[in-house]
């Protein structure tokens, strides 16, 4: 199976309370513009038409840098634009029907938390790629499910795809992948919370040491 080039680096995620629009704008350019391969768009705590505007702005400066967009777990929205992905969780529309609507082109990932027979169902039925993790404590989801280093090295053996990890990860703990090295390391906050590109574009660095 040949990866695809863009499911590898740093991959950030909208939080899901923005602040204001105006910070929110501001910080996704720079994020964007930093040298990311992919971004993924997930807003779950806002109406429809907020959602779909924030998303029209994701959507053109993603185009404008050639960064792959993502969206969480919205494939009617998806299924609009041809060179978006969908990732979908344990509560969503599972990666079959996702397929048989969105076809075998399209990039969709995974959330298997700390399962690994849920990662090889997942890349047995068609996924571009699975996510593990919480990794770490988080803020970003009340209820999450820990995810230990040991069940990464497990995961390694197995799965053919490409690994991304989640949850709680900033530029202090990152380096604690050093040796496991997943294809794909997520950031919410972690990288949100950074307002000067020079330092998004340190974590970056720092996880491609």
């Amino acid at each position: 199976m040949i990866k695809d080039s863009r499911l590898s680096g740093i991959y950030p995620i909208t939080p899901d309370v923005l602040l204001s629009d105006l910070s929110y704008e501001d910080v996704l350019e720079k994020i964007i513009a930093s040298g990311i391969n992919i971004f993924q768009f997930r807003i779950k705590s806002m109406s429809m038409r907020k959602t779909r505007r924030l998303f029209s702005l994701t959507y053109d400066l993603c185009t404008k840098y050639n960064v792959l967009l993502i969206i969480n777990n919205n494939i009617e929205l998806a299924k609009n634009f041809d060179d978006v992905g969908l990732h979908i969780g344990d509560s969503d529309i599972n990666i079959s029907e996702a397929r048989k609507i969105l076809g075998n082109n399209r990039i969709i990932g995974i959330s298997c938390y700390n399962s690994i027979e849920k990662a090889l169902n997942a890349q047995a039925n068609g996924a571009s790629y699975v996510s593990f993790g919480s990794m770490f404590p988080t803020k970003s989801k009340k209820r999450y499910t820990l995810c230990s280093h040991d069940v990464l090295e497990e995961v390694k053996k197995h799965i053919k795809i490409p690994i991304c990890v989640i949850g709680g990860i900033n530029h202090e703990n990152i380096k604690s992948f050093n040796k496991i090295k997943p294809d794909m390391i997520s950031m919410i906050s972690g990288i949100f919370s950074e307002q000067k590109p020079s330092k998004i574009v340190t974590i970056m660095n720092t996880f491609n040491e």
